[in-house]
């Protein structure tokens, strides 16, 4: 007889008659388990489940001395049972599992982070036409930039298929956040029917879905079409809009300038989401007689709980996570005493109706009121001291999540009493990530426009943005350095037309920024002259679309030493500065022929002056100034003064509002 080798187990084991090699792989094994219980051992201590595995470094007897006072222990042996890691493991609730097993003490009830949506009244669709024998159609032609190709190979299509129809195309009036309801009067005075769309952008989509609602309300057969890109936000918004059955075509995405083979390919093709070829659609979508649910009416409630159910802490952050309501990041829990204690920060009542939210013009608005707002702030890591400025900024109903495939980017700037009295950052490093009031207010609309704006930020339904933007997360938060402002210079918000011993807070909307901080003998308004005209590539690039919004937009976040520079070179005001700015920077005539494409085309008929104008290189300046005419360029002070950089950014003001009113 012989003892194993240490493996922390008294056993006696008697040697077999085996043939040597099954000794040695006896051998192996014991000392395999020996590992294997001391790895265990490890294991379940690191996950907090009692004392080590009997076996894993002491006797089996010293173990069960070890946990013989256990209650959890004591409970198996009184059920007959041994207490093995699979019992233990099964006391253990992983993440987001039923909360029948959290102890109810550790029971949390939050407040609901999320806004209140308007009732859905339900529009019954229109009558169909039966078929398009002797019918007239309109192909409504959304006046997107370089897409009049598609409409033409559409029509031509549709005539080829269906001969004995009236195709009329039209073009509508405005842009993709204008209706036209002189051209709806006339489909439904002159037609049949119309298809609409495509709907293959961002605000597009629901756009084309809102005319379709518009045309079916008043009686007129409407199918749209969709970019197969944008499923999902195509059927939200027909869904909030009160039609959710609504016939949509889906197509191949494409954003614009194909030829119009690719076009009519696309036509010709099948839905990339049904399988149906795309003309079958359409025509049954206009001719096949609605069904019971097409035609229901009836108004629905989507009421919003003010709170949820109670859960663990930890259920509770996987469920906010999950579901979108957060910024990825950790959140303070919104429990009924945090959001008590931030409402200590204002003198409005909690129920009180601070606004409306949407994530663009064609999505639907939800309400919130001061308590909403306070949910959010605290799940931000904002304090009652913060409160009026996230009020302020919540009351102009301006997300700072605008579902724009060119993902945009917000800016919060403070001025007044308040930027000390919350211990505001204006000074050196103002825009770093250094102080908690820049931070918390920033982070706090990011919070806002995701649970109260309309279900903002949710990627491909509510958000199309296509990077997204990392400017986001706090949205350049900051407040003016009002005292390091050299003479004659007025802060921010006087400029807007408040006192200067108010409080006040202004929003401001574009893309991204460029910083300038080299060493160069230049006067400064030159250099920033000329870094303004590389906002052709920025942005919009200076122009949304042809012949429309033509024209930049700029913003200045200047250094202080910067600042008394440019009064040394004679800007002795903001306003002077911006003028100069406006009157001296120019749109290239690279940029001018894409703005404006009839100028273009009129320069090579020859017809002047824009003959003379194509002469010149593409680098030259245009007769257009570069800065919108109605918008300034915007000037704030802010940071130390430990250098001259400054940074300009393609960013114009949205509002400016009242902190103090908020109080």
């Amino acid at each position: 007889m012989r003892s194993t080798e240490s493996t922390g187990v008294s056993a006696e084991i008697a040697k077999p008659a085996f043939p040597e090699p099954f000794d040695e792989a006896l051998k192996m094994f014991i000392s395999n388990r020996r590992k294997l219980l001391e790895t265990l051992g490890k294991c379940t201590a690191a996950l907090g489940l009692g004392a080590s595995l009997p076996g894993a470094g002491f006797s089996r007897s010293e173990a069960e001395a070890k946990t013989a006072a256990s209650p959890v222990k004591q409970g198996a042996r009184e059920r007959g049972t041994d207490f093995s890691l699979a019992e233990r493991s099964k006391s253990i609730a992983p993440p987001g599992s039923a909360t029948k097993n959290i102890k109810a003490d550790s029971m949390v009830a939050l407040l609901n982070p999320r806004g209140n949506p308007p009732p859905i009244t339900l529009v019954p669709m229109a009558p169909r036409i039966g078929n398009l024998d002797g019918k007239t159609i309109y192909i409504v032609d959304v006046n997107f930039p370089y897409t009049e190709p598609f409409y033409e190979e559409t029509r031509k299509l549709l005539a080829e298929r269906y001969p004995k129809t009236n195709w009329v195309l039209r073009k509508k009036s405005g842009t993709v956040f204008n209706s036209d309801p002189k051209l709806w009067a006339e489909i439904k005075e002159k037609g049949h029917g119309a298809i609409v769309g495509p709907g293959h952008m961002d605000t597009m989509g629901p756009a084309v879905i809102g005319w379709c609602l518009e045309l079916e309300k008043l009686g007129v057969p409407a199918a749209p079409i969709i970019g197969a890109t944008y499923p999902e936000i195509a059927r939200k918004v027909a869904q909030d809009r009160g039609m959710p059955e609504m016939r949509i075509t889906y197509i191949r995405h494409f954003v614009a300038r194909l030829p119009g083979s690719a076009y009519r390919e696309r036509m010709e093709g099948k839905d990339p989401l049904t399988g149906t070829p795309v003309l079958d659609e359409i025509a049954a979508a206009l001719t096949k007689p609605p069904t019971a649910k097409e035609m229901a009416t009836g108004t629905t409630t989507r009421a919003v709980s003010r709170v949820l159910e109670p859960d663990s802490e930890e259920n509770h952050r996987r469920a906010f996570l999950e579901k979108g309501w957060t910024d990825g990041l950790p959140i303070v829990l919104p429990t009924e005493d945090k959001v008590s204690e931030m409402l200590k920060g204002t003198s409005h009542k909690p129920d009180e109706v601070v606004g409306q939210m949407r994530p663009s013009n064609p999505h639907e608005a939800w309400e919130y009121t001061v308590e909403k707002v306070a949910v959010n702030a605290v799940m931000a890591g904002a304090g009652p001291q913060h409160f009026p400025v996230i009020l302020a900024v919540a009351s102009t109903g301006i997300t700072s999540l605008w579902s724009s495939v060119t993902s945009f980017a917000r800016m919060i700037v403070v001025n007044g009493p308040i930027r000390h009295q919350i211990k505001m950052n204006c000074d050196l490093a103002a825009l770093g990530p250094f102080n908690e009031a820049n931070a918390v207010i920033g982070r706090s609309w990011t919070l806002i426009s995701k649970n109260l704006g309309g279900g903002g930020g949710m990627p491909g339904v509510t958000y199309l943005g296509t990077l997204g933007n990392n400017l986001n997360y706090n949205n350049l938060c900051f407040a003016e350095n009002e005292e390091a402002l050299p003479q004659g210079w007025k802060p921010f918000h006087v400029q807007k037309g408040f006192r200067k011993e108010e409080s006040v807070v202004g929003l401001l909307s574009g893309w991204t920024l460029s910083v300038f901080g080299a060493i160069k003998p230049n006067p400064r308004h030159e250099i920033i002259q000329r870094q303004l005209t590389g906002f052709e590539t920025s942005g919009p690039g200076a122009h949304f679309l042809p012949g429309v919004n033509v024209g930049g937009q700029a913003t200045l976040l200047l250094s202080p030493l910067v600042a008394q520079e440019l009064v040394n070179e004679g800007f002795d005001s903001k306003e002077k500065l911006s003028l100069w700015l406006k009157e001296n920077t120019f749109m290239t005539m690279w940029n001018y022929w894409i703005a404006y494409p009839d100028n273009l085309a009129s320069a090579k008929l020859g017809i002047e002056p824009y003959a003379s104008m194509l002469k010149l290189p593409p680098e030259a300046n245009s007769p257009l100034p570069l800065i919108k005419s109605d918008l300034p360029v915007e000037i704030m002070v802010v940071g130390g003064e430990t250098d001259q950089p400054w940074q300009a950014g393609d960013f114009s003001c949205m509002a400016t509002v009242s902190v103090d009113k908020w109080r």
